[in-house]
């Protein structure tokens, strides 16, 4: 079965505002539709379904808490709103209505979809999307669902392995130096950034939804959907020359 991107619905009223967004968000991989109320979503859910909501609160008509109060019990979709709203009164109320993650703005579009990803993951698993995908350390191979494969080379591999080990959470450039044998003390911090590019873009084209995120000064992480890690498999004794650079 071939996995479709992350579907996301946008509800925002300031159409400049909403395009941007939508544009970001399909630059990071994500099937976006968007509404300017609440009136429009209906439409929307109505003729399809999605696998995050991402809601404004000043919304004419209905406002988005009340939007996620009354969505929010269907639990097929994780909610975040994104507000400018940055009272700790507004983000209580909107997390009690059903809002998964608050936001302010204006926000980092890779945090953005780093959030939406990681609801997306808690979601689709519950509708059999994802919840699939193996990784085997030897041979250095990425299975997907659909039993595609992909082989890494033996840096990927290994920085793919550190981040696979702590799924969501953020690697440091030193923590990945030091798996690849890099003294810390003579750390080539560009050399770290170009693997990691390098193993950004295979991971994507194999499918958009494995996605490694960034931050300044911080370092990495993973945030696609749940990889299980085993040290091999049936292809175990193959070689993996086909992955290698």
């Amino acid at each position: 079965m071939e996995l479709r991107p992350i579907r996301v619905f946008l509800v925002e009223d300031n159409q400049a505002l909403r395009e941007e967004m939508s544009f970001q968000l399909e630059h990071e991989g994500f099937e976006v539709r968007s509404a300017q109320d609440a009136r429009e979503l209906a439409s929307l859910l109505q003729s399809d379904s999605c696998d995050v909501l991402v809601l404004d609160i000043n919304l004419p008509g209905e406002d988005g808490f009340s939007i996620a109060r009354r969505l929010a019990d269907q639990k097929k979709w994780g909610i975040v709103m994104l507000t400018a709203r940055d009272e700790i009164d507004d983000k209580l109320r909107a997390l009690r209505d059903g809002a998964d993650i608050y936001l302010v703005k204006p926000i980092d579009r890779r945090e953005l979809a780093a959030c939406i990803v990681a609801l997306a993951r808690r979601v689709r698993p519950i509708q059999g999307v994802d919840s699939a995908w193996c990784y085997l350390k030897v041979p250095r191979v990425l299975q997907a669902p659909d039993n595609r494969e992909l082989s890494l080379t033996p840096q990927d591999a290994i920085v793919l392995g550190v981040l696979l080990e702590r799924q969501g959470e953020t690697c440091t450039r030193a923590e990945l130096g030091t798996s690849l044998g890099i003294d810390f003390m003579d750390f080539p911090e560009g050399r770290i950034n170009t693997v990691i590019s390098r193993l950004r873009a295979k991971l994507i084209a194999f499918d958009p939804n494995l996605r490694i995120v960034g931050w300044r000064n911080q370092g990495y992480a993973y945030v696609g959907p749940l990889v299980k890690l085993l040290p091999t498999g049936p292809s175990g004794g193959r070689s993996s020359d086909s992955g290698q650079s």
